[in-house]
């Protein structure tokens, strides 16, 4: 049977095409794609192509252009995003927040649409050890009475899924109880060190490193550079 297989083309009517242009290449960040139709900007975007075109109605006959329309974009950076958009003067609709594809936050375009930006997730991700990545190693080692190790390992889980997985910079963390249940280490990694700096001035990540310290008897956080890996089978 026939059967939809999802969107392949966005596109937005606009008022002034030039002038949105302006707006989704400079304060976006997008580029134009090589190639558009008549009387329309399409953008370079993966993996479905958004673009802007000249209206083929009224758009004065509408109260509110986008009404009852969702669109969310992806970025690299939505906190980034939104604090270059605010101080371009851009009205913003929603602050940033956690939500189900990420950080996200909303803005208002040139015709009112309503725009929601969202942090792009890794496929799949997963810890990578290349030294050439250069990203920033944290390992945290708890020391815990053995009967709370499951509720501190509970608590740090909840903490990387609930926070720590949405701030900018963030790409892996690995959670290993030691055999005897009395110690707990976390294995993280971030982007940068200023992204890592940045999360320690969350309020949220400071609550659960707060929450997290009162269960355990004692921790050592060490940041790293990875120099080396080697694996079976593999070349260095």
């Amino acid at each position: 049977m026939a059967k939809l297989i999802g969107p392949g083309f966005i596109a937005l009517q606009v008022r002034d095409l030039e002038a949105s242009r302006r707006f989704y290449t400079e304060h976006l960040g997008l580029t134009s794609a090589p190639q558009s139709p008549p009387d329309a900007v399409v953008f370079d975007t993966q993996p479905i192509p958004f673009a802007i075109r000249r209206p083929l109605v009224d758009l004065a006959l509408v109260n509110q252009l986008g009404w009852g329309l969702s669109l969310w974009l992806s970025s690299d950076d939505a906190d980034g995003l939104h604090e270059r958009l605010v101080g371009a003067g851009v009205p913003i609709l929603l602050p940033p927040a956690n939500g189900p594809f990420g950080r996200f936050f909303s803005f208002r375009d040139p015709d009112g649409y309503a725009i929601t930006v969202h942090t792009a997730r890794q496929a799949n991700p997963r810890t990578s050890l290349d030294p050439s990545a250069g990203h920033l190693t944290l390992i945290n080692t708890f020391t815990v009475e053995p009967d709370r190790a499951d509720e501190l390992l509970k608590l740090l889980s909840r903490a990387t899924e609930e926070t720590m997985r949405h701030l900018p910079g963030f790409i892996s963390a690995n959670l290993h109880l030691s055999g005897d249940r009395r110690h707990i280490a976390n294995y993280a990694q971030w982007r940068s060190r200023e992204d890592y700096d940045a999360m320690l001035k969350n309020p949220e990540a400071q609550t659960h490193m707060r929450e997290a310290a009162a269960i355990a008897q004692s921790f050592m956080p060490v940041l790293y550079e990875l120099r080396e890996a080697h694996a079976a089978g593999s070349e260095r």
